[in-house]
């Protein structure tokens, strides 16, 4: 297999402190802490900006262990706080090979056109403050700064995606159900499904097993909710963008340790690449209605084990 590719975010133009935009007023960078057995206390930062120049939404913290996101919300797990400024070494390095991260979420208010994410990217080895002024990079580069990302889930209502990207890979890959993904139905996932009804909280399970020598050989993700007997599983095993060995990269990107983010967006942009029809014509939503969107999203009983 061809030699794995460096993970550590690529170089965007230098930016210095003397030209960063100043945060936007009322900006509340530390909201608090949670408790995360298996752990410890994770302190959050939140993000400033939801992008360049767009001001991003308040996440605020539930104790002892939730996560409440509002609109265009985006809040990084850390292990310190400073606020009224960001620092990269504050995100925590969280090292997941060979581990599972559990949680649940409550999508109830999230309508077509919305995204509640959990994501991994590789934060606290970015040394670009980036154009949104907290070091935040992704594999789309939306603050100008590109590196590993591992959405474990994009999701609302009707759709719920998990996704693989390297980090020159914004399209990644990845399974589960929505505009271009068939491995559930609305029978199985959706508002009164018979496996996980998504107008109630449920579980979400990631585990990233790994090999005799310690590499990872898989994201696996699994969604259960009390008093449903059908849990809905998937497994990506196999990721080769460009030719490469892309499980290979991912590998090295969680041995250094990937920060967990989570988010809530969709005002102003389309959410049909995730909950369209698609091609066949078969997907959940006809058309995004994120005006709809419920004003928050919440995320709450993280465990690592």
């Amino acid at each position: 297999a061809p030699a794995a590719a460096a993970v550590a975010p690529a170089a965007a133009a230098p930016v210095t402190p003397s030209t960063l935009a100043p945060l936007p007023a009322g900006t509340h960078v530390c909201p608090g802490s949670i408790d995360v057995p298996g752990y410890g206390p994770i302190q959050m930062i939140n993000a400033a900006f939801n992008k360049p120049n767009d001001p991003g939404g308040n996440v605020d913290v539930q104790s002892p262990n939730g996560i409440v996101s509002h609109m265009k919300g985006r809040t990084y797990f850390a292990d310190a706080c400073t606020d009224g400024q960001y620092d990269n070494n504050q995100y925590v390095a969280l090292q997941l090979l060979g581990k599972t991260l559990r949680y649940s979420v409550d999508l109830s208010g999230a309508e077509c056109g919305c995204n509640a994410a959990l994501y991994l990217t590789s934060l606290n080895q970015n040394p670009q403050p980036s154009t949104c002024d907290d070091y935040y990079c992704d594999a789309n580069r939306v603050c100008g700064v590109n590196c590993a990302e591992i959405d474990i889930q994009e999701a609302n209502l009707h759709a719920f995606y998990s996704t693989l990207h390297v980090q020159d890979d914004g399209g990644g890959f990845g399974l589960g159900y929505g505009s271009g993904r068939r491995n559930w139905n609305a029978s199985v996932y959706g508002p009164g499904a018979r496996c996980i009804d998504t107008k109630f909280a449920f579980q979400v399970q990631a585990s990233f097993p790994i090999d005799a020598a310690g590499q990872l050989v898989a994201m696996e993700i699994t969604l259960s909710q009390p008093g449903h007997s059908c849990q809905l599983p998937v497994r990506i095993d196999s990721y080769n963008p460009f030719g490469r060995n892309g499980i290979a990269e991912l590998s090295q990107a969680l041995a250094a340790g990937m920060t967990p983010i989570v988010s809530y967006w969709g005002v102003g942009e389309t959410m049909l690449w995730m909950d369209g029809p698609g091609g066949d014509g078969q997907g959940p939503c006809t058309e995004d209605k994120p005006m709809t969107c419920g004003e928050s999203v919440r995320f709450f009983d993280f465990s690592l084990s």
